[in-house]
């Protein structure tokens, strides 16, 4: 049933069925995909442990800028899809709607996030909800200011990081499409929210696995920094932590019952 608003952005089909996708069902076997599934937002590392490790290319998502491949990665517990993601809440809800209908049914993504207060490169973070301040997720779930993340998912994560001597905090992310619109009141605003990080795609991707009745949650590291009196630092944009992320990830997923 659509639900009209005078927002465009709020006005929500709850629908299941699309028209694209319903295209897509008629070409594609519905178990393409392995039933659990890594999300990375990793860049190059991810070519470059599939190449090593001599992994199978299951499929790939073609788009405008670049090309996605999907790798079938080997496990302890068995198979996994392994993918390379794009940035953004559209691009990467495109990949993930796509492996949740053909296949995959538990899912967790790993990647960079932005400190909004002073905290060192390379910490740690499974948080339990994300802010909705991006505009895919509102064409797959109702409108309301937080979507949680499913606690599984995250129990097997914090084993994962608690396992190899790590330690996760768990505070709830803010998820922002507009990279540039994080001004010093609207980061105020998040932190008296409780937001202690910034992303820009978990939200969308925790409300398309809602929609599609997968399990996700999500991994982060922190890169970049909000929290310094000096204003925004690049750091190293937590590239060194990219080969530490992904073996935490397939180590989380190899928990995830198959």
């Amino acid at each position: 049933m659509l639900h009209t608003d005078k927002f465009p952005v709020l006005e929500f089909d709850d629908d299941p069925h699309d028209l694209i996708g319903q295209g897509e069902a008629k070409t594609v076997e519905a178990d393409r995909f392995p039933s659990r599934a890594v999300f990375a937002f990793l860049g190059p590392a991810i070519d470059e442990y599939a190449a090593d490790n001599k992994l199978a290319e299951i499929d790939r998502i073609e788009m405008i800028g670049d090309v996605y491949p999907v790798y079938r990665a080997k496990v302890p517990t068995g198979d996994v899809a392994l993918m390379r993601m794009p940035l953004g809440s559209p691009a990467a809800v495109m990949c993930t709607d796509y492996l949740f209908r053909f296949g995959v049914k538990r899912a967790l993504a790993v990647g960079s996030c932005g400190a909004l207060e002073a905290l060192a490169e390379g910490e740690l973070f499974v948080p339990t909800r994300a802010l909705r301040d991006e505009g895919t997720s509102y064409h797959y779930l109702p409108a309301s200011p937080w979507v949680d993340l499913d606690p599984t998912m995250r129990g097997h994560i914090e084993a994962a990081v608690a396992r190899a001597g790590y330690h996760t905090s768990s505070a709830p992310v803010w998820t922002n499409d507009a990279f540039y619109r994080e001004t010093p009141e609207m980061l105020a605003h998040r932190l008296a929210q409780g937001c202690r990080i910034v992303d820009m795609e978990c939200s969308a991707m925790a409300a398309s696995a809602q929609l599609r009745g997968a399990d996700f949650a999500q991994l982060f590291y922190t890169a970049d920094s909000l929290g310094s009196p000096e204003g925004h630092e690049a750091r190293d944009w937590g590239y060194s932590e990219r080969a530490r992320a992904l073996q935490l990830a397939l180590d989380a997923i190899s928990r995830a019952q198959a």
